[in-house]
């Protein structure tokens, strides 16, 4: 393959699949050019790859699933036979059908998979689950897949063989979680959440309240505000966080490869 440019697309409201997207690009090229699709400025503009160009994705996943924000996560990007690496991130539990999605996705508007991986990140709702990660064995990791990955670019594109990854057809159904974050009587309209919120669902004149048709809970609204206002406030929610807690800081799972 003749790659000239080497792109670094993601979704990462929390920062980490950030960090891992980036960090394999880095690895492959240090000329990568990054594209956030957390902004939802960035998803509205529509991108088109060349046949030369590598694109390596990212996303979190979401119970099981890729995320589903307004107009498609990648409704508007395009490639023409251009060969691409999927990655997703989870909270120590399972990444279900989320990276055969992004694959299917992809794949459908003009990409061809040669590799995927799933990597492991803290869990959205709790940082003792999964802390500290990425951390040095999985740095040490993503070392080793960056470089399996540019021992696929000497390949033809042609003779690399159709990437098999588990998961299921149809996808894992989603069951939204009945509750969102807001923000109580410490609010100081600072605006930190609105302008970190991936889905435009904090109210612009009052912060406090969540459009919650428009919220996927990835709690950046919250990791983000400095004065600690908003959180989800129902008693339901300390209960999720226990149980998940409980089921998922007992064993460490590893970064998984797709080649």
């Amino acid at each position: 393959m003749e790659i000239k440019k080497v792109y670094a697309v993601y979704f990462s409201p929390t920062r980490v699949t950030k960090k891992y997207i980036e960090g394999i690009a880095g690895r492959i090229s240090p000329d990568f050019e990054a594209i956030d699709l957390t902004k939802p400025k960035l998803r509205e503009k529509v991108y088109i790859f060349k046949n030369t160009d590598l694109v390596i994705f990212g996303v979190p996943v979401y119970a099981g699933r890729v995320p589903s924000v307004p107009d498609g996560m990648f409704s508007r990007i395009y490639g023409n036979s251009t060969p691409a690496v999927f990655n997703v991130c989870y909270g120590n539990r399972d990444f279900d059908d989320a990276l055969l999605e992004e694959k299917d996705l992809c794949e459908e508007n003009g990409f061809k998979g040669i590799a995927a991986a799933s990597w492991i990140a803290p869990h959205t709702f709790s940082d003792k689950v999964a802390a500290g990660r990425p951390d040095g064995n999985d740095e040490a990791k993503m070392s080793e897949f960056a470089k399996k990955v540019k021992a696929l670019l000497k390949k033809d594109l042609d003779s690399i063989k159709e990437l098999s990854i588990r998961g299921n057809r149809p996808y894992k159904e989603v069951v939204p979680m009945p509750y969102h974050p807001s923000g109580n009587e410490s609010c100081t309209r600072c605006g930190n959440c609105i302008s970190v919120c991936p889905t435009s669902a904090v109210d612009i004149n009052d912060p406090r309240k969540t459009d919650n048709d428009r919220c996927i809970n990835c709690l950046a609204c919250v990791k983000n505000c400095p004065s600690h206002s908003r959180n989800i406030y129902n008693p339901m929610f300390g209960i999720i966080i226990k149980g998940i807690e409980e089921k998922l800081t007992a064993d460490r799972k590893e970064p998984e490869f797709f080649l």
